[in-house]
């Protein structure tokens, strides 16, 4: 009898694990930012959402881009020090990085660095758990966690750049697909 309820218990808790996991694969694909729910925006709808929100200059250098969109806070997002939007050939969103300035009082009231822990939690509170936690160090400095959300289509990482405690955190929403991949003609 105790090897039934022993094995039942393993049974329950594999299955409500796959139930979460899928749940979160699910709630990953639905990440929304500024606004957007970014799988499946295009360019079109980026530019349009950016300039209802207003609060952000877009930078001269990309204006005549394709490809690449990025913006500057100008009165909203003041703990960025921007947003990049990057394109497909064809106008759908390939990727997004927001890049963090060292020191905010957004997250909490006071003027210490920001760490990766504090963007992660406003991400949990969005689409749950991250199914990966690394703990990264470079030459010899401090390590520190970076936060990975991942399903078979999308991939959202909170890391610091250059892979060291010392660099500025950032998210970054990625596809996972070829961005220089295009169609054939025809199909």
């Amino acid at each position: 009898m105790k090897k039934v309820s022993i094995l039942l218990m393993l049974l329950l808790s594999v299955s409500a694990s796959n139930a979460l996991a899928a749940d979160t694969a699910q709630r990953i694909s639905e990440f929304t930012f500024l606004g957007l729910q970014l799988d499946g925006a295009n360019k079109s709808l980026i530019e349009g959402q950016m300039n209802n929100l207003g609060g952000f200059k877009k930078a001269r250098s990309t204006a005549k881009a394709d490809n690449i969109d990025k913006y500057f806070p100008v009165n909203r997002m003041r703990d960025s020090y921007f947003v990049q939007f990057r394109y497909r050939y064809d106008g759908e969103l390939f990727s997004v990085k927001r890049l963090f300035r060292p020191q905010s009082t957004v997250f909490e009231n006071r003027r210490d660095a920001i760490q990766t822990r504090q963007v992660a939690l406003q991400i949990v509170k969005q689409i749950g758990q991250p199914t990966r936690v690394e703990r990264k160090s470079w030459g010899g400095s401090p390590s520190y966690n970076a936060y990975i959300w991942e399903n078979n289509r999308v991939k959202i990482v909170v890391d610091r750049e250059g892979s060291e405690i010392y660099g500025n955190v950032f998210m970054q929403y990625q596809l996972k697909a070829n961005p220089y991949m295009v169609a054939e003609q025809g199909k």
